[in-house]
């Protein structure tokens, strides 16, 4: 079983990001004392800071550390303290040039941005020890300082490496990993177009070729395991220096990106993970499935129950407090009233007991003049601060919210092989963005509250059944790689009670996504009783193939596998329309003790998601506490018995809605029973 990566904190507690760096010592105390007065009681410091402690090399100068630090502790205000290695200074990217990351071409990056450089240069390597250990020294017991972040947004912008140092490094990774090259030859498919290596110096990262990228798709996928492994790497070398000096202060880093196994770089170095929270980002097309729509800013929500997945109880670090863009580039708009109380209670209601806003004042210079925060640039009181003052009243009557648990009966299962697969094959990653998609904006409407569940078999550790047992339905959609090990895992779930629903495009690679010669859909035949004996991308330009059960007609987007029951298996539903008319789209296996797994022959769209919810009990489960419209989201957080019910108005309109039992305002502590109103980008908080 996973150990409890989770913060640990007695109230809610707000913080913000600060640069005293940037600022006239003048300014310093007046902010601290700002901050208090609006409920904020920790700041995050000094990321990107590293010239001001090692101006030149192995010249340390801690001046303007100490005295921020000595005026956070005369005024009570708690200190996150950061290594500073996200941005090295010029000197040393001068100097040693080996530091820097490169692109697939070999051009290296210049300095003058941030994570320009790359995590296996042994180089940067030995100055990351040197300024992380000065810098534990001197604060790893500071009274100030209650916690350590890792970095800044580690593999954020750039998650791809291709230095010299990175190289040298994934040889060594293959060579520990398959120890021959003769293994290697066999997980890549060497034979294919004439690719077998002789010798461990022909074997390289990708390098331009005709596609511009690796010819070899497994080869590919040894690339990004190899990425996540240089990256987790890293961060623990940092943690491993600050475990010798900073006692029971906790460490941890932020953000959640590409190209990095979160849950193992989080197992094995941090005591919790924390997350960058945007929600404005949802009005700009990320390509990410979800995109433009009506939920826009609830994406966020999915976004936290990744984090959740890691940490049940976390922080946000970075909580979106203004406009958004850098000098050159616009991202999203100023947070109309209400919004950043509403985006700190959506980060709150998913597990959140610490939210720090970025940035404390507007920055006057720089690539992100244009990144707001709470302060605009003429330092004036506004409108955001005025909603901090409230809010901060608010959660001081909601301190028990702290440490409760959010509270789920299904879930999404997820892991790092068919996310990073998936990127390259269009055969079925873009099939599993939609569907997680279609599935979560099910989820939200149906205001059945949804968790993520990783799988996992790493060196550090393996899924457990008691970590699956704790949801009654999983939605595993597309797992294309699906080894006989999960699959044995997936079967002793659903012999132990629990439903499982695959989608189509399931089993039929391995670990190194390779198509072995068995029975699509692989490991899952045995799991579900069906074998795919045809299947096929759809077509926009042909007539919707639609699937209808028990006399219903609904969606199966994208893609379709052709099916028929087997070994136990049952069909279900049938496609209607196409070549395949008629045929199985839905099959299940039902085991003794009422687990179940479901084969579905198609993407999901959220009209299967909510047919699927509605027809295994899932949808509404808190119906006969209280009704809320669609436009609301309902999360559920639960301690000691206690059940705390979050009301999150996304809209622009007021939004009516009824509670069907005594409840209390978490708020005000008055009881409240049946027709309630909650205004535009209102939020509500009830306890039973």
């Amino acid at each position: 079983m996973l150990s409890d990566k989770s913060i640990s904190l007695d109230h809610l507690t707000l913080g913000v990001c600060y640069y005293p760096e940037h600022w006239d010592e003048s300014l310093w105390e007046n902010d601290l004392e700002r901050m208090q007065e609006h409920g904020i009681e920790v700041v995050r410091v000094f990321e990107f800071a590293w010239n001001l402690a090692e101006p030149t090399d192995g010249v340390f100068t801690f001046d303007l550390f100490d005295r921020f630090l000595e005026l956070a502790q005369r005024k009570g205000m708690q200190v996150i303290l950061c290594t500073p290695t996200a941005t090295p200074p010029a000197w040393l990217t001068h100097n040693y040039p080996e530091v820097l990351n490169a692109d697939i071409d070999g051009r290296k990056m210049n300095h003058g941005h941030r994570r320009h450089y790359n995590y296996n240069s042994p180089v940067y390597h030995r100055y990351t020890e040197r300024i992380v250990t000065k810098l534990a020294q001197r604060y790893g017991d500071h009274p100030a300082v209650i916690g350590w972040q890792i970095d800044n947004e580690i593999n954020c912008e750039i998650n791809v490496f291709y230095s010299d140092s990175d190289r040298a490094a994934f040889r060594q990774y293959l060579q520990s990993h398959f120890g021959t090259l003769e293994a290697l030859n066999t997980a890549i498919g060497a034979t294919f177009w004439n690719q077998t290596y002789t010798d461990w110096a022909q074997v390289d990262l990708a390098r331009p070729n005709a596609n511009g990228t690796h010819n070899n798709p497994h080869m590919a996928l040894l690339e990004k395991r190899f990425f996540s492994k240089s990256a987790a790497g890293y961060v623990k070398l940092q943690s491993d220096i600050l475990r010798k000096y900073v006692g029971q202060r906790f460490i941890t880093t932020n953000g959640l990106f590409g190209h990095l196994d979160n849950a193992e770089m989080t197992q094995t170095a941090l005591d919790f993970i924390t997350y960058d929270s945007y929600p404005n980002f949802a009005y700009t097309d990320w390509g990410n499935g979800f995109g433009l729509g009506p939920l826009r800013d609830r994406t966020v929500s999915w976004s936290l129950s990744q984090v959740r997945s890691i940490s049940p109880n976390f922080g946000v670090m970075e909580q979106q407090s203004g406009a958004n863009g850098w000098d050159f580039r616009l991202q999203a708009p100023m947070p109309k009233p209400g919004q950043l109380r509403l985006w700190t209670y959506q980060s709150i209601a998913h597990g959140a007991d610490f939210v720090s806003y970025f940035r404390w004042r507007s920055c006057a210079f720089g690539t992100e003049i244009y990144w707001l925060g709470l302060n605009d640039y003429s330092n004036k009181p506004n409108r955001r601060l005025s909603e901090l003052k409230k809010l901060h009243g608010e959660l001081k009557q909601l301190a028990g919210v702290a440490s409760s648990r959010y509270k789920a009966d299904m879930a999404v299962a997820h892991d790092y092989l068919n996310e990073w697969d998936g990127e390259r094959d269009k055969f079925h990653g873009p099939v599993d963005v939609a569907s997680v998609a279609g599935i979560f904006a099910a989820a939200q409407h149906a205001h059945a509250p949804l968790d993520m569940v990783h799988i996992r078999h790493t060196n550090t550790h393996d899924t457990t059944l008691d970590e699956l047992k704790r949801y009654r339905l999983i939605f595993y959609p597309h797992p294309t790689i699906l080894t006989e090990n999960t699959a044995a895992l997936l079967k002793a779930y659903v012999q132990a009670g629990g439903i499982l629903i695959l989608g189509a495009r399931t089993g039929y690679k391995d670990e190194y996504g390779r198509c072995p010669m068995f029975a699509m859909p692989g490991f899952a035949r045995e799991l579900c009783g069906v074998e795919v004996t045809d299947y096929t991308l759809t077509r926009a330009d042909e007539p919707e193939v639609t699937v209808v059960w028990d006399g219903e007609p609904v969606s199966a987007p994208i893609f379709h596998d052709i099916l028929m029951p087997v070994e136990g298996g049952e069909a279900l539903a049938c496609f209607t329309g196409g070549y395949y008319d008629g045929a199985c789209a839905l099959a299940v296996k039902r085991y003794p003790g009422g687990g179940a797994a479901y084969y579905w022959g198609g993407g999901f769209g959220e009209d299967t998601g909510l047919l699927f919810l509605r027809k295994l009990g899932f949808a509404q489960p808190y119906a006969d506490v209280l009704d809320v419209p669609k436009s609301v989201e309902l999360s559920v957080r639960e301690k000691a018995g206690v059940r705390y019910y979050f009301l999150l108005n996304y809209g622009m309109e007021e939004a009516a809605f009824t509670l069907r039992q005594e409840l209390t305002d978490g708020v005000s502590g008055q009881a409240v029973k049946g027709k309630q109103a909650l205004e535009p980008y209102g939020v509500r908080v009830l306890k039973m």
